[in-house]
């Protein structure tokens, strides 16, 4: 039995969709809610050694001259894409099913407290779990969407309040954001910074985590059985902390947002900006305008720092920075060559995202994207701020031409309205 079959039969058991091994790292599991991580290290030996013992001549050939390669096997009952990019003391392997029956859809959803899923021989692979909570026996099977049992009840009751934010802080109570307004989790006795440290290092991706520990900072997404939840992991005076935003499973359609009237700018070429304060909404908004641009089978690709809301449309390619992309200005560029209908760029926060931002406008293609800025009316005047002082002017003036409108989300404690404006709409 090849070493890659343990891996492919727990694949399979465990329900995922595929995984990444990368050298002297955890296996990453991939399931439609999100990444998990599996508490077998693979070593760059071991690596190496399953994947030159699986690999045509040819493979080891480019191998041996660090190059990336791609191969196909059959192996443990299906078809599996295998793709390895190497680098000296590091390898990254990507394991894909080609075959519907190559991981089974109807396998078992990994539960907090997952043991070896597999018979047979050799060692298999156990999901890893969080201490959080009295769940000391490992025969208990308790199910969890995320992998975190703690975070998974506290973001169910922070969407049932329909809360738009949950903050959480070592030594602190969990704090909720409902209607603009911060409110405490009264019926939950503080988290220590050891079991939040733990329970967030449970659902956040290797690089995530080595991000959180190296520099205190990281973003990353993942699913809660109820929609996605972008994290911003931190660190300050009292230990570990998070920023937990709470998104739809789905986009929206414009017209259950009150918006159907800004669907004519879709067909058009020029600048569509989501703009207002962090919390307004301004994700879920532009991700109903991708979803109408879907709708409508016009080829849209995005830009994105984490993928936040994810479109099953098959005209809309989503493209996360650092795992798809190298940058934003090298994924806008490589869309405006693609002959993209739609180019959208998640945010907007760099002078280099801004300068590629308006070399998409300029170059005739229909741009959104979104702006953090006091209201509206200001939001493009922000942008361009953002650019060099020598592209000011010209970005002005290219923006006055080309801007298709504005959108407002605005949040209240009776609820969101919009503030619009632009061709044949002023609200």
């Amino acid at each position: 039995m090849a070493k890659l079959d343990v891996y492919l039969r727990s694949i399979r058991q465990l329900g995922a969709q595929g995984a990444v091994l990368t050298s002297g790292q955890a296996v990453t599991l991939r399931f439609p809610t999100g990444d998990r991580h599996a508490t077998q290290i693979t070593s760059h030996e071991q690596l190496v050694g399953l994947v030159r013992e699986v690999a045509p001549p040819s493979a080891i050939e480019q191998l041996d001259k660090t190059r990336v390669v791609k191969f196909e096997i059959d192996a443990h009952g299906g078809r599996w894409a295998i793709s390895v990019a190497p680098k000296p003391g590091i390898w990254h392997v990507a394991i894909d099913p080609l075959e519907v029956g190559a991981a089974s859809s109807s396998a078992p959803r990994p539960s907090r407290t997952a043991t070896s899923m597999a018979s047979g021989d050799g060692p298999e692979m156990a999901i890893e779990r969080g201490p959080y909570g009295p769940f000391g026996s490992s025969a208990t099977t308790i199910t969890t969407a995320s992998g975190s049992i703690l975070l998974d009840q506290l973001t169910a009751a922070a969407r049932a309040a329909y809360a738009s934010d949950i903050y959480l802080s070592a030594g602190a109570t969990a704090f909720q954001r409902v209607g603009g307004e911060l409110a405490a989790t009264t019926d939950r006795a503080p988290i220590d910074g050891e079991t939040l440290s733990r329970e967030l290092g449970a659902v956040a991706p290797s690089a995530a985590r080595t991000a959180w520990t190296e520099r205190g900072l990281a973003v990353f997404a993942y699913g809660d059985g109820a929609g996605r939840v972008r994290v911003t992991l931190t660190r300050d005076h009292r230990g570990p902390g998070a920023t937990l935003r709470l998104l739809p499973a789905e986009a929206p359609v414009l017209a259950g947002l009150g918006l159907a009237g800004v669907a004519e700018w879709l067909s058009e070429r020029g600048l569509i900006a989501v703009a207002g304060p962090s919390g307004t909404g301004k994700t879920t908004t532009l991700a109903a305008l991708v979803r109408a641009l879907g709708e409508q089978r016009r080829r849209v690709i995005t830009i994105e720092d984490p993928i936040e809301i994810v479109h099953v449309s098959a005209w809309i390619s989503q493209r996360a920075v650092g795992e798809h992309v190298p940058s934003v200005g090298e994924g806008v560029a490589a869309a405006m060559r693609e002959g993209a209908d739609a180019i959208v760029i998640g945010a907007v926060q760099t002078t280099g995202d801004a300068a590629a931002m308006i070399d998409a406008v300029s170059g005739g293609h229909l741009v959104l994207t979104t702006l953090v800025a006091p209201r509206a009316g200001v939001a493009i005047e922000r942008l361009i701020d953002r650019l060099a002082a020598d592209q000011r002017d010209l970005a002005r003036s290219l923006c006055a031409d080309a801007l298709l409108g504005t959108i407002g989300p605005v949040v209240t404690r009776s609820g969101r309205s919009f503030e619009v404006a632009g061709r044949g709409i002023v609200s």
